[in-house]
């Protein structure tokens, strides 16, 4: 008799932990903000073959044919596996050589984006040179019809 109350049970269990996984928020976790050369993204692969080597990251490039430029390094958490086709990211930020809010949308080539880093890159001459770092910007992950899914900003954005 007490064996068919265990299993009820257990199937409660993992019926809780299953739906607050598929159901939790996605978080986007900033890990690095910095610029990045062409020899930073070199792998052993890429000599073989000649095409570039992704891994286990994702690269989401505003100018995709270029590499060097400044990147978000960030971590999707949450629900991220459920997100709908057309996601984009929007950029925004303040440099010192601008005091003027800059925008820019990053396509999402690579939808298995959950749990993964992702590289967000202004690349070429969507970003000044490698000594220029951002006073402020906000990033926002963003679904097909415009809606956010996921924000993070920095303090400076937020005054």
């Amino acid at each position: 008799m007490r064996a068919s109350f265990k299993t009820p049970a257990v199937l409660w269990f993992v019926f809780i932990i299953l739906t607050t996984h598929l159901f939790s928020k996605v978080e986007l976790e900033v890990r690095n903000k910095s610029y990045f050369f062409v020899p930073d993204f070199k792998r052993i692969p890429e000599f073989f073959s000649g095409q570039e080597f992704q891994g286990s990251k994702v690269y989401c490039r505003s100018r995709p044919n270029e590499r060097e430029g400044f990147y978000f390094v960030v971590k999707v958490n949450g629900s991220a596996k459920n997100l709908p086709h057309g996601v984009y990211w929007i950029l925004d930020w303040v440099t010192p050589l601008d005091p003027m809010a800059q925008s820019i949308k990053i396509p999402i080539d690579n939808a298995g984006i959950s749990g993964r880093e992702v590289f967000i890159g202004l690349t070429g001459g969507d970003w000044p040179g490698p000594s220029v770092k951002p006073l402020a910007w906000r990033l926002c992950l963003v679904g097909e019809e415009g809606t956010t899914i996921a924000k993070r900003q920095s303090f400076l954005w937020s005054k």
